[in-house]
């Protein structure tokens, strides 16, 4: 764990107070009208007060506070790792548990399909693979139920730098050699995959996906799967 911990923190630019303040700010933007319209067409028909519902990388928590108001009565889950996250935990709702966790190979003891919703929303390109937990997730779900999954995928280097950098020329300014640095491994790192890369893993490993969509200008992707 304290490798992946590590690995997170410089991941998220080497400062975690700063990288948790940034979640819980744009916390409305990554769940936003769109992204609820998606969540909603694909979760409702699982979704009761009895439904259990795991957020992996759920961060301070916000999404599942949201959800308890709803179903003041399921299981919620969240499952995180970086301590940055954690220490901004606070007020959740009485049903929910957080369980810390290395999600590129999670030890933690869910029962066998009872699970009936899934969210991983920014988080398999933090990953060192996926498959690992694509396993345990079909273990977990209920046949038929939904995992949502949201990610950055891959984009022209062009267009990341113009949007890393939109203010300054580059042709008449360096900027820093270690914020360039990190904006290019940052560039490998949510760019590992494309769309398509996406939905065929999860079909390799045993989920249909059911539908996908494009976001962020196409810097992104909405996919809704199921287990089979």
């Amino acid at each position: 764990m304290q490798k992946t911990t590590e690995y997170l923190c410089r991941h998220h630019g080497g400062d975690g107070h700063k990288a948790a303040e940034k979640t819980i700010q744009s916390h409305a933007k990554n769940h936003d009208r769109d992204f609820q319209t998606f969540w909603h067409r694909h979760c409702d028909r699982q979704l009761s007060d009895k439904a259990s519902v795991i957020d992996l990388g759920c961060g301070p928590g916000l999404w599942l506070n949201e959800l308890a108001a709803l179903y003041p009565n399921a299981r919620l889950t969240g499952i995180e790792l970086a301590p940055y996250m954690l220490d901004r935990i606070n007020g959740l709702a009485t049903n929910i548990n957080i369980i810390i966790d290395d999600l590129n190979n999670p030890t933690v003891d869910i029962p066998v399909h009872s699970v009936d919703v899934v969210l991983a929303n920014l988080l398999i390109h933090e990953l060192h693979q996926p498959v690992t937990l694509f396993s345990k997730l079909r273990s977990w779900l209920k046949p038929g139920s939904v995992l949502i999954l949201c990610d950055m995928v891959r984009q022209p280097l062009a267009d990341y730098l113009e949007h890393q950098y939109a203010d300054i020329n580059l042709g008449s300014h360096t900027p820093d050699y270690e914020a360039l640095t990190n904006a290019f491994q940052h560039f490998q790192e949510h760019n590992r995959y494309h769309p398509e890369d996406l939905i065929q893993l999860l079909e390799r490993c045993g989920f249909k996906v059911i539908e996908s969509e494009l976001f962020k200008n196409g810097r992104a992707v909405r996919i809704a799967a199921i287990s089979v």
